[in-house]
Parts: structure tokens; sequence; C-alpha cells
């Protein structure tokens, strides 16, 4: 989402939460992108989930057995099998790891945060500073609350 990012480029976000289900290959690049491009920190936080936790979950609901419950326990595996791994991680403005992925084991992470690294950062990019543009771009950006469905009658 380029539009959404520089949005947020623009208000000089410090700490970016990326909330992944599980924060794959692909979601840890576009997570130390979003760090590099943005010269934030950035907070990758995913799941571990087994299967016996999804099972479990739907049980605590006191849902009656159904087709639902059918579903879930037709998943691979056995109970104590991962379906999702986590990933976890905090990454530095120079997209660098600052604390590493934690995989597939269920933790707190923590992490002292140099917030001089964001300064220094804007110096070898600033994509909301000297490298905009606003000569030749520009994004306007509706901050009001919006719905996102609305509906309209027809008269006769």
């Amino acid at each position: 989402m380029p539009l959404a990012r520089a949005a947020m480029h623009a208000k000089r976000e410090t700490i970016h939460v990326a909330q992944w289900p599980w924060v794959r290959g692909l979601h840890q690049l576009a997570s130390r992108h979003y760090a590099f491009e943005g010269r934030c920190f950035v907070i990758a936080a995913g799941c571990v989930l087994t299967k016996g936790d999804v099972l479990s979950g739907f049980h605590s609901l006191g849902e009656k057995a159904g087709r639902g419950l059918e579903l879930l326990e037709a998943l691979p595996g056995k109970d104590e099998d991962l379906l999702m791994k986590g990933g976890s991680a905090v990454i530095g403005p120079d997209y660098r790891y600052v604390v590493e992925p934690l995989w597939e084991e269920p933790g707190i992470i923590y992490a002292e945060l140099d917030l001089g690294l964001i300064t220094e950062g804007h110096m070898l990019l600033d994509t909301d500073g000297h490298y905009s543009r606003p000569d030749v771009f520009r994004l306007e950006v509706n901050d009001q609350p919006q719905t996102n469905v609305t509906f309209e009658s027809q008269e006769g």
C-alpha cells in the first residue's frame, strides 16, 4: 500500500507495528522495507498457533459441535503441530534486526531503541523530505472518519 506508507512517513512515524498472522519470509521483507523507507523502527508481530490451540479456542466459545468443529478437526496434523510459526522481530531504520525473529515458540521480545538512528537515517533517505519532490507529486489524505459501505435509496 504505497500511498498509505507515504501518508505514515509524512507523519514522521517513529515506531510502526506490523501485525501479521505469521511473519513469513515476505512479511519479514515487507517489514524491513517499511523500516528502511520510513526511517522508523518496525515491530513485526506474528502468532504461534497449534492445531490444538485452534480446537481449544473453538471449545472455549461454548458452541455445539457442528460443521465448524468438523472443519477444524479436519485440519491436517496432530494437536501439537504448528499452523502459524511466529516470526516476531524488531527492525531498525537501517533495515537491520534489532531483535532477530522468534520462530516456532511463544514468547515476548524486548528491545532498546536508539532513536538517534532515525535522524541519522534521514541523512541517507528522506522520502518525505528532500526526496519527496512536492514540485511534481502531491498526496491528499482525507483523515475524517469514513464508512466503507454506503447505501443510496432510489425514489419511486
